[in-house]
């Protein structure tokens, strides 16, 4: 699911789309994008933590609670870089 929802956000950008679609601002898409990954991730891993069939469930919920985490991360990154009312690119001081 999230590989589909990263491939059309890829094709989005790729066929320049995101220029055509103007209610649609850009960078906040990759912050949701990551947020729905964290969110698939917190799922799959709370299943195979809560069934723990054997070890290698239990290690690899708890591997995909810390890409949870990492997703979490990433996404709080990404929405401190988006430039709001700003302009993009270098500031040049003198």
């Amino acid at each position: 699911m999230d590989f589909i929802i990263t491939l059309l956000f890829f094709l989005l950008y790729l066929l320049k789309f995101d220029r055509k679609i103007k209610f649609l601002f850009c960078p906040l898409v990759d912050v949701f994008n990551s947020l729905i990954a964290a969110l698939f991730f917190l799922i799959v891993g709370l299943f195979a933590i809560i069934t723990k069939s054997n070890v290698g469930t239990l290690v690899g919920g708890i591997f995909v609670i810390l890409s949870f985490f990492l997703c979490i991360a990433d996404s709080i990154f990404l929405f401190k870089k988006i430039t709001f009312n700003q302009p993009r690119g270098r500031t040049v001081t003198n």
